[in-house]
């Protein structure tokens, strides 16, 4: 290595303790509670470890460098302990088992706890599968479960050794999307008929693949699919203590650069269409706007009347499972709007490189929807392997407008990431918002008052008398989170908090506390409606 190449090493490691202290620095501006101690302690040992380097840079390039690696994990320390830990949201991260024991689902569960997730999204159904050893597929004359688990329920073991690890279990569908098998998969080799199939497809005879992705897809059109769909989610809430169901792949596809490619233009669902409309779908092109619309609006509506049915025939076997959707990017995303009555959670795909364009993704879906809906940031760093920092990066882009964050996929977690994450984004334990909200609004209403009484009484950031009419106010609001319920709870709420913020805001005029701790104080506010209203609304205690 040259001096240049040494030189260069330094700076690099200079830069990542300079960035870590101003974080460091920022949060206490901010009044922000973290470990401040623990982390000045890192940071203070990473400038000494840097120093040392220097002084070797000219004698022991091996030394050198040595110590400069310290330093640079000293400052990740620091980095990572001066990051908040927020005590309510979902931490959840897709998977797709592989495990062939309940010994084995226990090491794999092990590794989601210790990274601190409270959820596990599973892929259950996937390429026309169940995981489970399922009787609605053997009723139908559909091979019973996927080969690779046979002799034992991956499901089962799931749930029960997540429970005993604090972990939600929910069952990730693949929807209408049944792999690519070139046979169709076990769902089409029993009833080929069952096939979408896209305007160019339209004349055959047999199922057919996607073009591009290879895709086999489910004619959803058809009212056998639909039944056979809806007894097998059935079956899973009614056999399996799931948390919930996550829903993927719930459109035909659809893209505007190649219409013929588009769905799903199956014999029956021209058939509906005609039988409604007078006319055959497949008979115009994109051109004829008018036509087009009506057709493509009415699979719209087929859609949106299935995912609807789904909702209901979920929520009448179990009231307090949740129903997310992970919307695919395209149709998926641009219509989540209309799922916003059938879906509890909306995680959409933010899938990027960086951190900085999964906020606008998050916030372009939560405009879509109506009020009631909790929103997740779905990411992929560990995917797409980008490494700790940016998963860190990125599970903190919008956490000022969402309500948790689900990372694909655990089958690329590296233990540098699983460690990262405990100590830094979720190091304190939490409470699912979607799961508990209830419960997540009275872990908000504790952490203010823990941090009343760490942070900003000992800093002064608050005087006495008005801290403990903060404190009062709040112990009013917890016990009516106790004791009331239903609209009598909202109303108690919904007045209590009209009477805070311009209490808090009166308080800051009067310079009785600092302007900052007001807008987090108004921030706790607003996110404790958010969820009181997502429980009511979506009956979730």
């Amino acid at each position: 290595m040259t001096d240049q190449d040494t030189a260069r090493c330094l700076e690099q490691v200079e830069t990542r303790i300079a960035s870590a202290k101003r974080l460091l620095e920022n949060n206490w501006e901010c009044y922000i509670n973290v470990p401040y101690d623990l982390a000045r302690h890192h940071l203070a040992t990473a400038d000494q470890l840097l120093e040392e380097a220097r002084q070797l840079a000219s004698t022991d390039t091996e030394g050198c460098l040595s110590q400069a690696s310290l330093a640079s994990t000293e400052a990740w320390e620091g980095y990572l302990h001066s990051l908040p830990s927020r005590v309510a949201e979902a931490r959840g991260v897709w998977y797709r088992p592989v495990e062939k024991s309940r010994e084995e689902v226990g090491r794999t569960l092990d590794r989601v706890q210790a990274a601190g997730f409270n959820e596990l999204y599973l892929e259950t159904w996937l390429w026309g599968y169940t995981i489970y050893p399922s009787h609605t597929a053997m009723r139908n004359g559909i091979e019973a479960q996927h080969p690779a688990f046979q002799g034992y329920d991956p499901l089962e073991a799931f749930v029960k050794e997540g429970e005993s690890r604090g972990i939600a279990v929910h069952a990730w569908l693949d929807g209408f999307m049944v792999g690519v098998d070139p046979t169709g998969g076990p769902v089409l080799r029993a009833y080929p008929e069952w096939s979408a199939l896209s305007h160019r497809q339209a004349h055959s005879q047999k199922p057919l693949p996607q073009q591009g992705t290879g895709y086999f897809w489910l004619d959803l059109i058809n009212p056998a699919v639909r039944m056979y769909f809806l007894d097998f989610v059935k079956e899973i809430v009614s056999t399996y203590n799931v948390a919930g169901i996550n829903l993927d792949f719930m459109r035909f596809p659809h893209t505007d650069e190649d219409w013929q490619g588009n769905y799903c233009f199956s014999l029956y669902a021209r058939e509906a269409f005609q039988r409604e409309h007078g006319w055959d779908p497949l008979e115009i092109s994109s051109e004829q706007r008018e036509l087009w619309t009506i057709w493509t609006k009415w699979l719209e509506q087929q859609e949106d009347e299935f995912v609807s049915q789904l909702y209901k025939e979920i929520k009448q076997i179990s009231p307090n499972l949740i129903v997310s959707a992970a919307p695919e990017p395209g149709a998926e995303s641009t219509k989540i709007g209309n799922w916003s009555q059938h879906v509890d959670v909306v995680i959409p795909q933010a899938y990027y490189a960086t951190a900085a364009e999964v906020r606008p993704a998050v916030h372009l879906h939560k405009k879509e929807l109506m009020p009631g809906n909790l929103v997740y940031s779905g990411i992929y760093p560990m995917y797409a392997q980008l490494g700790a920092q940016e998963t860190i990066e990125q599970v903190l882009a919008a956490q000022d407008i969402d309500m948790g964050t689900i990372i694909f996929a655990f089958g690329q977690a590296t233990d540098e990431t699983i460690r990262a994450l405990r100590l830094g984004p979720w190091r304190n334990a939490a409470i699912s918002t979607g799961m508990y909200p209830l419960r997540a609004i009275q872990a908000l209403l504790e952490a203010v008052k823990t941090d009343m009484e760490h942070v900003y009484l000992p800093r002064q950031a608050v005087n006495e008398q008005t801290a403990l009419a903060i404190l009062a106010r709040l112990d009013v609001i917890l016990d009516a989170l106790q004791s009331e319920a239903g609209v009598e709870l909202s109303v108690v709420f919904d007045q209590k908090i009209a009477e805070f913020k311009p209490f808090l805001l009166q308080q800051q005029v009067d310079e009785k506390i600092h302007p900052i701790v007001v807008e987090h104080l108004r921030n706790t506010l607003t996110d404790i409606q958010e969820l009181l209203h997502y429980a009511q609304m979506k009956q979730v205690k």
